[in-house]
């Protein structure tokens, strides 16, 4: 089902309830690792942070909302390990040779947990629902392409015309020109009942406890019960269409990072997210007999500049920054060599990503450094690059506070700037403090930010003119107020078809461009680390998919 497209806000937040990189708290003494005096037929997935009970999937704000709504939701269709979409609700699905209708035909005889049918009228409930006035969530552009989103939002039309149902398993979507992002956004979209939804108002759906606590779904397990920052329950669902579950019930369960080791190895939890313990805890973990899997993020680090500001205008500037930081050590100390130096603002692990580009690496240099400002009119006086008319290169650095490695971080860039004759001072804040200023002010020099990914590899979002804002008061995510027409035009390129091998170029073009203009500087990318009790069987994570077919986990005898 979808990852949500636009949590910049609660990953960088669910980082922020991290402590970075962990030692492994509690007892430390070897544990036999089984879970004694846990039923055998439920499994306890250990969370570091608690799911807000937002669980409708075209609703989530958090991370952990999705990951309870993967258990109870279903989607057209699905991501496998190589981000592939394959059939789901949807057995097959076809494009128009002008690429600007998109037809799904759902499997026979689908119901909901409650019984009743699932058919392509509550497809077409889900897609409208997004384009409705009152929606209070966040993928509204997902059907903003669609002929009549625009005058059905407007309240010039009782329905969407481009969202139709000829019969009770086939779905059509028609666009006002080709979208490439679509096949992708809303094929994953979770669908929603509208015998339950329909019967209240759009705009009262968030505060519809009742709805959000007991809800009606098509996946692999049911909800049974939640408390707020203690656990999720789950049993299987008998009505899903797919394999049944292997076991009977799962737990999401929240646990401390600083315990998650001894969590493991007392057997009370059987997996659970391991990133942020120090490498030599993950290495006792394998050594007690844990599986650990690893692969790569769905977000990388970087410093953010205010384009706004006309010293970071200058391109010999921002690659004097990014040549004057140690990018290399930060990878090495502060993640341990578990990640990599990101140089463009792609996922490494995404099917757009050019592997075959030749990007600029910007290599840690300071005497280039120098010589870029040097060249830029800046020459050292009393330890500060200054130009001709006595202006410093001096600015102040916002930083989350809460995660350790993202202020470590910082405080490298700050010593690392400062010996090339730049001037640093950290400016801590806490995470939604440093939202309000820098996303929804536009006021600062240069913060630290965790740039959260999708499947579908535009970044219009991140990057068009029209995410910029310089309004005080108005969130923009384009943060940095980057822009040009060469941009642009390859943004246009990379969303307006369908076709993969021609987006494909279009993002090479992104990621070449991106990497020789350095609107950014791009930090690292860390891995994710997932450690599993050795009898838990059938768990296989890949990027987007830690809680993916949770049907087929289950704990061996």
């Amino acid at each position: 089902m979808k990852f949500s497209l636009k949590k910049c806000v609660s990953l960088a937040l669910a980082a922020v309830m991290s402590a970075g990189i962990l030692s492994g708290c509690g007892n430390s003494d070897k544990k036999e690792s089984t879970s004694k005096g846990k039923d055998a037929n439920t499994i306890v997935y250990g969370i570091s942070t608690s799911p807000s009970g937002v669980f409708n999937p075209i609703l989530t704000d958090s991370i952990y909302d999705d990951a309870v709504c993967e258990m109870i939701y279903t989607s057209l269709l699905k991501l496998d390990k190589e981000q592939n979409l394959k059939p789901y609700l949807a057995e097959k699905y076809e494009i128009s040779p002008d690429q600007k209708t998109i037809t799904f035909n759902l499997r026979k005889d689908l119901k909901w947990s409650d019984g009743k049918p699932l058919t392509s009228k509550d497809v077409a409930f889900t897609f409208t629902s997004l384009a409705n006035k009152d929606y209070q969530g966040e993928h509204g552009e997902d059907v903003s392409m669609i002929v009549g989103a625009k005058e059905y939002k407007e309240g010039k039309a009782d329905k969407v015309a481009g969202i139709e149902t000829p019969d009770d398993n086939t779905i059509k979507l028609s666009f006002i020109q080709p979208y490439g992002p679509a096949i992708t956004n809303l094929g994953t979209t979770g669908i929603i009942p509208e015998h339950i939804w329909s019967k209240v108002p759009e705009g009262k759906w968030k505060e519809s406890k009742d709805l959000m606590s007991k809800p009606v779904g098509n996946g692999p397990f049911k909800l049974i019960s939640f408390t707020e920052g203690q656990d999720a329950k789950f049993e299987k669902n008998d009505e899903f269409f797919g394999n049944k579950a292997k076991t009977n019930n799962i737990v999401f369960k929240v646990v401390s990072e600083d315990t998650v080791a001894s969590d493991l190895k007392n057997g009370d939890i059987d997996l659970a997210d391991v990133t942020n313990l120090k490498k030599a805890d993950v290495e006792e973990l394998k050594k007690d007999g844990f599986k650990v899997y690893k692969h790569q993020n769905t977000m990388f680090q970087y410093m953010g500049l205010n384009y706004r500001n006309p010293i970071f205008q200058d391109k010999k500037v921002r690659e004097a920054i990014i040549t004057a930081i140690d990018r290399g050590g930060m990878v090495e100390k502060l993640i341990e060599g578990n990640g990599e130096i990101k140089n463009v603002p792609m996922l490494s692990s995404s099917w757009a990503y050019p592997k075959e580009a030749k990007l600029l690496e910007y290599k840690y240099d300071t005497k280039k450094a120098e010589k870029l400002l040097e060249e830029a009119g800046y020459t050292k006086k009393d330890g500060v690059m200054t130009n001709s008319e006595g202006q410093q290169l001096s600015f102040k650095l916002d930083v989350p506070t809460g995660n350790s490695v993202r202020e470590q971080a910082a405080q490298i860039i700050q010593e690392n700037l400062k010996a090339v004759g730049i001037k640093v001072e950290l400016n801590k804040m806490e995470f939604p403090a440093l939202m309000e200023k820098v996303v929804g002010n536009h006021d600062f020099d240069m913060y630290m930010m965790g740039n959260n990914l999708t499947p579908d590899p535009d970044l219009t979002a991140y990057w068009s003119k029209n995410s910029i804002s310089n309004t005080k008061g108005e969130m923009g995510w384009n943060i940095s107020g980057f822009t040009t027409p060469e941009l642009e035009a390859i943004l246009v390129e990379g969303a307006n078809t369908t076709d993969k091998d021609a987006r494909k170029a279009a993002y090479k073009k992104f990621a070449e461009y991106m990497n020789e203009q350095i609107p950014w500087i791009y930090l690292f990318e860390q891995n994710v680390e997932i450690a599993t009790s050795p009898k838990l069987e059938g768990f296989n994570p890949s990027v987007f998919r830690d809680f993916a077919e949770a049907e087929n986990w289950k704990l061996a005898e």
